[in-house]
């Protein structure tokens, strides 16, 4: 009987603790995202960024053909030499390019990531001074990269279409100030 009464007694002090939590209203997070991929892929000075990484890419990329392209033309001399010497000096020679074609494809690598960081960097800035602009005004302390970290949230949260329009309105805006 006593074991009876002190669990009934336990479990109405659970019950009322739990049913106080649940009526208690939530307070509103000022909290609101963006998508940076969209902005990115969507805004005309993100696609204007993508097309210059794209054409540095391309230019890198033909630059290595060439190269490799060249690096092959020597190597069937090489296969087709039967004079010693000329042996001796193709040889030489295919090392050399093929050092060279080695060096100039780590380069190449090595600029395409530094220009992907700095047009990053560059547009996170320019992304982030809009944000600050957008968001002046309203209840918003944290913007959070929807890409990567937000499952759910109700309608109006997304400030992603608006730092778009914004960017493309700067983007259009500022020829004509010149």
């Amino acid at each position: 009987m006593k074991i009876l009464l002190t669990s009934l007694v336990v479990g109405g002090l659970v019950t009322a603790v739990v049913a106080g939590q649940a009526v208690a209203p939530r307070p509103t997070l000022p909290v609101a995202y963006v998508s940076g991929q969209r902005i990115f892929a969507e805004s005309g000075e993100g696609k204007a960024l993508r097309a210059k990484l794209q054409t540095q890419q391309q230019q890198r990329a033909n630059d290595l053909r060439t190269r490799q392209q060249t690096l092959e033309g020597v190597r069937k001399q090489l296969a087709q030499a039967t004079d010693n010497t000329a042996r001796v000096q193709l040889q030489q020679q295919e090392l050399q390019q093929r050092t060279d074609l080695e060096r100039a494809t780590v380069q190449a690598q090595t600029d395409i990531q530094n220009l992907q960081r700095q047009v990053q960097v560059e547009f996170q800035g320019r992304v982030r001074d809009v944000l600050a602009e957008l968001v002046k005004g309203q209840n918003v302390q944290v913007v959070l990269n929807g890409d990567a970290a937000v499952v759910w949230s109700v309608p109006g949260m997304d400030l992603t279409n608006a730092v778009i329009e914004r960017l493309n309105g700067q983007a259009t805006a500022a020829p004509a100030k010149r």
